[in-house]
């Protein structure tokens, strides 16, 4: 009988420990995990900074990226560049240049404008030029390319 009782006794045993650890497995398992929050893109960054800024689907676009340390940022069409950059200091202004991996070609200057910087220009002159490069007194604030 002794045997028998303690064989019982383990074999109850065993079943506490694995109910137990079992538990604890379920309860672990049911612990709320954070649900990520998706990162804005620079165009939906762009869109809610500019009223009523729109960005036609489907036309060739470049992100701006500030390479200069600070929080600038961009996005560039063919045809329009739009950049949320600080007031540059007096006397100092924001160019646009069109690059074909050799040379910069001056597009223009960026105009304060719906909450940000603003240039209209035509790339059409400039077949191959793909990089977009803005400058403040000649110091690259922001580069993207097509």
């Amino acid at each position: 009988m002794k045997g028998r009782d303690i064989l019982v006794g383990f074999l109850v045993l065993v079943v506490i420990v694995a109910g137990v650890l079992a538990f604890r497995k379920v309860k672990i398992t049911n612990v709320l995990k954070p649900t990520p929050t998706p990162t804005p893109t620079i165009q939906q960054k762009i869109q809610s900074k500019f009223t009523g800024l729109t960005i036609p689907v489907g036309e060739e676009q470049a992100d701006l990226n500030d390479i200069s340390g600070g929080n600038g940022m961009g996005i560039a069409t063919r045809s329009e560049i739009v950049a949320d950059l600080p007031t540059p200091p007096v006397g100092q202004y924001y160019q646009a240049w069109l690059g074909n991996g050799q040379k910069l070609v001056l597009i223009g200057t960026l105009k304060n404008a719906k909450g940000g910087w603003i240039l209209d220009y035509s790339s059409v002159k400039y077949p191959g030029y793909n990089q977009i490069v803005v400058t403040l007194s000649g110091k690259h604030i922001l580069e993207g390319s097509f």
